[in-house]
């Protein structure tokens, strides 16, 4: 019996060890695409009533419901591909934009990753400037696939994002 434990115990170590390798050699190649299951924004003041009443049933203003809704954040080499849909306060007029959400294609003005060894994850960050505002990522991927992206914005209220990242080509 304790045979059979030690042994589940050291196939689900390699495993892990497997993800980790994993998790490390898609940063280091820089092919990889996050699709969100929610949003959380922040900053929307308990002052913005009605809100509620416009997001779908089940939803609040902390937690949105992504799931059916196109959205993607992808790292090809050195570019960044980035269509989110925004839920928060506009701080500052960028002008018309029929769509609203977050858009940015092109490669970022800085680029930075840390391993953390002890908590076995990996953060990135990304400066992009997009045509009318700039923007600060945050991404945190874990070794089992999940992921959280965290949007800081020259003219917006910051929102993150909870989902899944997956290896592309």
């Amino acid at each position: 019996m304790f045979l059979v434990i030690f042994l589940t115990a050291c196939t689900s170590v390699k495993s892990t060890v497997a993800e980790i390798e994993n998790l490390k050699k898609i940063v280091t190649n820089k092919k990889f695409e996050i699709i969100s299951d929610s949003a959380h924004p922040y900053g929307i003041s308990a002052r913005v009533s009605g809100i509620e009443k416009l997001l779908p049933p089940g939803d609040n203003r902390n937690n949105i419901n992504l799931i059916g809704n196109p959205n993607f954040f992808k790292v090809r080499n050195d570019s960044v591909f980035m269509e989110l849909p925004y839920y928060g306060q506009q701080r500052i007029s960028r002008g018309y934009n029929p769509n609203g959400g977050l858009i940015f294609k092109g490669k970022p003005q800085n680029y930075k990753a840390i391993f953390n060894e002890k908590k076995q994850y990996f953060t990135l960050e990304y400066q992009l400037q997009a045509k009318q505002e700039n923007f600060t990522i945050v991404v945190t991927l874990f070794p089992n696939n999940v992921s959280y992206l965290l949007v800081n914005s020259s003219h917006r209220s910051s929102i993150g994002y909870d989902g899944n990242w997956q290896k592309i080509q």
